[in-house]
């Protein structure tokens, strides 16, 4: 099966394979795909397929058919990220100053 065109050098790829002796569509599916590589990533997907068109008709009936799939999306660096767009860190030991831990206030000492 063809990779995606982009990316090129995925970090992650995820492939799968579904074969059927005979199948028929009673309307033509409504068919999408949504993938995403935030922040910044790139994705792409695609798919091969054997005696199954792009198209198919209602009302007819495929034969041995096969198709693959397949995503890939190439992931960026977190530390070339911009550290507004993350989440606040929750851990003191990661933390790079005291305005990014969160937790229960201290209260003032009584009197």
């Amino acid at each position: 099966m063809p990779k995606p065109e982009h990316p090129r050098t995925p970090d992650v790829e995820i492939s799968a394979s579904a074969k059927a002796k005979e199948l028929r569509f009673h309307e033509r599916p409504e068919v999408s795909v949504d993938a995403e590589a935030e922040p910044g990533g790139e994705c792409a997907w695609g798919s091969d397929r054997t005696n199954l068109p792009g198209q198919v008709e209602p009302n007819v009936t495929y034969r041995d058919l096969r198709i693959d799939f397949r995503v890939a999306a190439a992931l960026t660096d977190p530390a070339l990220t911009d550290p507004a767009d993350s989440e606040q860190a929750t851990d003191p030991e990661q933390a790079t100053g005291p305005e990014q831990v969160t937790g229960p206030a201290e209260e003032p000492p009584s009197p």
